[in-house]
């Protein structure tokens, strides 16, 4: 049997539209995030500057009315290209 991505999550996603800091490779920027729920997260990115497998950190802002101050170390599960610009799914390693 061959489940797919949507069928193998356990918690549903909460979709909305927030900026994001992101840290990789000593590199900063601030990203559109997509969704977000207890295991991961989803950005829009305007380049392929990520790849699968590459580790980040993440910084929700403390201005975001969304959510409060957050951190969490992510690692890329899946790099896809969409109209203009690439879906980048994160699984969380760590949030603190």
């Amino acid at each position: 049997m061959i489940l797919t991505q949507q069928e193998r999550r356990i918690f549903k996603r909460l979709s909305f539209t927030s900026q994001v800091h992101i840290t990789y490779n000593g590199s900063d920027k601030i990203v559109a995030c997509k969704d977000v729920n207890t295991e991961g997260m989803s950005l829009y990115l305007a380049d392929d500057s990520l790849k699968r497998y590459d580790l980040i950190a993440v910084r929700f802002d403390d201005h975001d009315l969304h959510f409060p101050a957050l951190n969490a170390d992510a690692e890329v599960i899946r790099v896809q290209a969409v109209d203009d610009g690439f879906l980048i799914a994160l699984e969380f390693v760590a949030i603190y």
